[in-house]
This record gives structure tokens, sequence and C-alpha cells, in this order.
């Protein structure tokens, strides 16, 4: 269990770090997801996402949860997100 709750602090520090240098403000994580303040994008930025098989819990014009998970999947939803965002055309 310890060595899985690293594994989960890693990733989610890496995630938090790669939305940072991508520009967008991420706020500090205590648990195993991430918080993306996207604002009004928040809803078509979660769909856009899905349509590339990335499943997020959108709060519409609030934010998205972002579930930290093996660092494939992590991979996997920040090519999503930055696809999404330049389809959206969202500047962070």
């Amino acid at each position: 269990m310890t060595a899985r709750v690293a594994l989960i602090v890693a990733e989610r520090d890496r995630v938090a770090n790669a939305l940072r240098s991508s520009g967008w403000s991420v706020p500090d994580a205590q648990a195993n997801f991430v918080w993306l303040p996207a604002g009004a994008f928040a809803a078509p930025l979660a769909v856009a996402m899905e349509r590339r098989g990335v499943v997020t819990r959108a709060f519409p014009d609030i934010g998205i949860r972002i579930t930290t998970a093996e660092a494939s999947a992590n991979d996997q939803f920040l090519a999503a997100l930055d696809a999404a965002a330049a389809e959206l055309e969202i500047n962070p």
C-alpha cells in the first residue's frame, strides 16, 4: 500500500507540474486528483477530451477534477488536454 501511495503522489505531482509548465494555474493537491480551474471552458473541454478517450469530472463553469492514475494514463490525459485546448482555442 505504501508503494502504491508513493506512486500516486509522484504521478499527481508530475501531472500538476506538467499542467503548470503548459500555462495552467493549478492549485497544490493533497488527494489523488488534480484540480484544473477551467472556468467557462470546463464542460466543453471535458467533452473534447472524452472524444479522445479520456474521462474527467467536469464542474461546468468552474473546473475539472482529474484523477491521478498510472503514468501511461496520465500521459494520455495530458496529450488529450493539449489537443482539446488547441481545438477549442484555449490559451491557458
